[in-house]
């Protein structure tokens, strides 16, 4: 008794005037009903020591059975003194065990009885989960799974049939996940693979054997990666608005395909049909979707996509792509207006139609008049959209006239394509012009101005001038422009490389034909300019504790576009946020630091 109260009471019978002794251990133990976490030990009871036994105890060796191992109290029973079996629980499954007993009178213990046979419990499911599962970013379609492998005391089974069972599932998804099964029970650690990209799972692991599964452990989130979106916005829509702007509009990307945070998106617009590169319009931020496109062409068909982007990149764009025409207006000048036939009192011109119809075109109107008189007093002709040349008699001898020729669209009358032509017979093929010339401020890194005096036009108005240039040491003349302007005296060379060496040759065209080339210009040579290419970055190590060791390889030779003088790296520390059992990077990032 104690002061919380009286305890299990205990008695033994004593024989009036006989002392007791004591008792005997008990024989014959034969072991029953073997399960896996209890048995029934049968006994005969020994010698009582002439009073009544109190308690019977039962000792086994566990595990490893032998002469000399130690003997663990294992289960006692109180105050049956008639037992002739009793039931021992709370053994481990699949373990050996080795029973003896005692039985206890009010003199003390007996001896222990005999060893019963060796036994081996049943095996069972295991009872414990995996201890510290830890979850971690591994890709952006996997997770790394780690937990520590089950001690081989609770395996409850054969240890060959032992592993572990994973389930991962989307956070939020109404299924019951997928499974996979690792034969290994050593193994400690399990890429979960083919994941959606940018998306949270719950994940656990549990314990199995040939008998069943253990409990599961507490399920661990984890994110995976980043990624580019899947595919791209929704219910893309193109509305011409002017005859060179066109809104566009969409939705989001669907939310599974994500794959990350939206930073923004890319507006891609090029002509249908042309070799024309592809153009971006940049809309930053998921706030906005919809954008203006400005500048384009007057009376054009567009194909437009769509995509969004993360940090890690350009997603796919929206398909198929839609189609959308600006608006027409007015149309460009006529143009290549030649006057193959000229004699003095006649003349046939002939045109292409605009290079900028920006629309239908409806019909072409031609004006001409002499040059010495006024506009006023012109000839005016309107003919149908399908001509392509005009002829003009009763014309003044020996003179000049100037021709006009306008086209028409729904929106009105264009610009004027105007050409001069003599009425003689005497035409000639022009002279070449002066050498050209380029001064030295006027040379940059990717263009030049070149200069030139024309020769005599034959009496034959010269139509346009063509630019050929050659670059050094190479032999071969290509052709820049074969439509420089018949009144220019100067004409900007561009798309040249960097710190490169050029000649230049000039030759103009009348109606008659091509002058020869004029003499080859001295040699220039352009600026240098910043690379073109960055160098690629071949492997980032770490070093010491404090630094990396980076490998690079320059850009090819003709991206760099100058002496190259060395190289300026740029690095930022990524900030990190521990949420739950995974990494997540955070959108703040340091800011660049350099190394000249």
């Amino acid at each position: 008794m104690t002061s919380k109260g009286q305890g299990q009471l205990s008695s033994s019978t004593i024989s009036s005037g006989v002392p007791p002794e004591l008792p005997g251990p008990p024989t014959n133990i034969a072991i029953t009903n073997i399960g896996p976490r209890s048995v029934n030990l049968q006994f005969k009871p020994g010698y009582d020591g002439k009073t009544s036994i109190s308690r019977w105890l039962v000792e086994a060796q566990v595990g490893v059975v032998g002469e000399n191992e130690d003997w663990l109290m294992v289960h006692q029973v109180s105050n049956e003194p008639e037992a002739r079996s009793l039931e021992v629980p709370g053994l481990n499954p699949y373990t050996f065990y080795r029973f003896r007993m005692h039985q206890v009178n009010i003199v003390g213990n007996s001896p222990s009885s005999q060893p019963s046979r060796k036994i081996q419990t049943l095996p069972a499911p295991p009872d414990m989960a995996p201890a510290n599962v830890t979850l971690r970013t591994a890709s952006e379609t996997s997770l790394w799974l780690r937990w520590m492998p089950l001690p081989e005391w609770e395996y409850n089974g054969n240890a060959e049939q032992v592993g572990y069972r994973v389930q991962y599932y989307r956070v939020g998804s109404q299924g019951r996940g997928l499974t996979h099964i690792i034969t290994d029970r050593l193994e400690r650690e399990f890429t979960i693979e083919d994941l959606e990209e940018w998306t949270e799972y719950e994940v656990r692991v549990q314990a199995v054997n040939g008998i069943g599964m253990g409990p599961w452990s507490q399920p661990v989130r984890g994110r995976t990666r980043e990624s580019v979106p899947s595919c791209g916005p929704t219910n893309v829509s193109a509305f011409a608005t002017t005859s060179s702007s066109i809104l566009v509009r969409w939705f989001e990307v669907p939310e599974p395909d994500r794959n990350g945070l939206i930073l923004g998106y890319k507006v891609m617009h090029k002509e249908k049909d042309s070799d024309s590169a592809v153009r971006f319009w940049m809309v930053e931020g998921n706030a906005s979707h919809s954008v203006q496109l400005t500048s384009l062409g007057k009376y054009v068909l567009y194909e437009i996509q769509v995509l969004a982007f993360t940090r890690i990149g350009d997603g796919q764009p929206s398909s198929p792509p839609i189609l959308e025409r600006t608006l027409d207006d007015v149309p460009g000048p006529p143009v290549g207006i030649l006057f193959p036939e000229v004699r003095t009192t006649s003349v046939r011109l002939i045109w292409q139609s605009p290079a900028q119809p920006n629309g239908i075109i409806l019909a072409y109107q031609i004006t001409y008049h002499l040059n010495s008189t006024n506009s006023n007093a012109a000839t005016v002709d309107v003919l149908n959209p399908s001509t392509r040349q005009y002829t003009v008699t009763n014309l003044k001898p020996e003179s000049v006239y100037v021709f006009r020729i306008t086209a028409q669209t729904r929106k009105g009358w264009g610009d004027a394509a105007e050409a001069l032509v003599v009425t003689t017979e005497k035409r000639a093929r022009p002279q070449p012009t002066s050498r050209p010339i380029v001064p030295q401020k006027d040379v940059e890194s990717r263009q030049v101005l070149l200069s030139w005096e024309p020769g005599s036009d034959g009496l034959s108005p010269v139509r346009y001038y063509t630019v050929q240039l050659k670059e050094l040491p190479e032999n071969n003349w290509t052709v820049h422009s074969a439509s420089v302007n018949h009144e220019a005296t100067s004409y900007i060379v561009y798309r040249l490389k960097p710190f490169t060496s050029y000649q230049f040759r000039v030759k103009a065209t009348n109606d008659i034909g091509d002058s020869e080339y004029s003499e080859e210009s001295e040699a220039i040579t352009t600026l240098q300019d910043a690379p073109d290419e960055a160098p690629t970055i071949l492997s980032v190590t770490p070093h010491t504790t404090t630094s990396v060791l980076i490998r690079w390889q320059p850009p090819a030779e003709e991206k760099i576009n100058g002496i190259l003088l060395g190289f300026r790296i740029r690095y930022r520390e990524l900030l990190y946020d521990r949420l739950r059992h995974y990494i997540h990077t955070v959108n703040s990032l340091s800011s660049w630091a350099e190394l000249n």
